[in-house]
Parts: C-alpha cells; sequence; structure tokens
C-alpha cells in the first residue's frame, strides 16, 4: 500500500518514551489515534509502530507506541520522517495529498518550465521545488497557482516578471 509522509520526529519529550512531532497532515486525531499503525524511517528501512497515546503540547504532537515507553528506545528515531498508509477516504471530493503532485508538470502561461521534485512545507504556506531548466521555488498560493489538474499531472501558474528567467 502506498505511504504518506504524516510528520518528522523532532525530539524526544521526558523520560517515558514520548516523541515530539512536527506534523505535517490535516488529520492529526486519525493518524495519531491509540491503536493507529505509523512507520518510522531509520535509515530508509520502515518500522511499523501502533500509537499507545498522543497529545498536543506547544504546537507538537507528543506520541507515544506500544512497547516503547522508555527515553532509551526511542532517542535514536530523532530526526526520522513518520509514515502512514495513504487513505483516500480521509479526503472530500476535490482534495488530494499533497505528495500527489510530485511529478507534475509546472506551466507559466502555457509554457512548460519543468515537474515538481519537491514540496517544502510551511506554517503559512508551501512551496513547490520545479526543476527544468533551472530550479525554482514557487510558493503554493492562489496568487502564483491557476488551476491544478492532478489526474492529468499538471499545474498551471502565473509567474511575476523577474521571478522566472525564460532564457
Amino acid at each position: 500500500m502506498e505511504q504518506v509522509i504524516v510528520g518528522k520526529i523532532v525530539n524526544t519529550h521526558g523520560i517515558k518514551g514520548e516523541l515530539k512531532v512536527k506534523t505535517s497532515t490535516d488529520f492529526i486525531e486519525e493518524r495519531f489515534a491509540k491503536g493507529a499503525h505509523l512507520y518510522i524511517d531509520e535509515n530508509g528501512v520502515k518500522k511499523e509502530m501502533i500509537v499507545k497515546s498522543h497529545r498536543f503540547h506547544k504546537g507538537h504532537v507528543l506520541v507515544c507506541f506500544e512497547g516503547y515507553q522508555d527515553i532509551n528506545l526511542v532517542e535514536k528515531y530523532k530526526g526520522c520522517l513518520l509514515y502512514a498508509d495513504k487513505d483516500v477516504e480521509l479526503l472530500d471530493e476535490g482534495e488530494y495529498y499533497v505528495g500527489d503532485l510530485i511529478g507534475c508538470e509546472v506551466y507559466n502561461q502555457g509554457e512548460l518550465i519543468g515537474k515538481v521534485k519537491d514540496i517544502q512545507l510551511y506554517e503559512h504556506h508551501d512551496l513547490l521545488v520545479v526543476e527544468g531548466k533551472q530550479k525554482i521555488m514557487i510558493p503554493y498560493v492562489d496568487a502564483f497557482v491557476e488551476a491544478e489538474d492532478i489526474e492529468n499531472k499538471r499545474i498551471d501558474v502565473h509567474l511575476i516578471e523577474g521571478f522566472y528567467d525564460e532564457d
């Protein structure tokens, strides 16, 4: 089954095995619910974990996994990404996962300028990392993005003068 990133473990919290997670999902309650299955990517190897509990603390989620209630067992996971199985039933009609943008061709006023290679997630808005003749970062906001056709892997943008060197 395809998986999606739901967060990054940024630190431990306390001595009872809680991990501090910077989330990147709109479905925190579903993804971090007791009994939910998450996968920690430790150096390219994904380890399945079962959520024992979660709570919110200073803008982060603190999660504890079954069988890992000791700081010594979880310290090695700092910096690791957390994944969950992709569940399209969580999405409303017309919604999609951010990862579905990767590979989309990006057109500026009808001209192909490259493909989305990555998405950088920020609190206020995300950035599309587009690679073609040059690498550019496009704010993923209505002011720049005119249309999206995710099924056909196409995004149309309107970039302001000087944002992109057409030569």
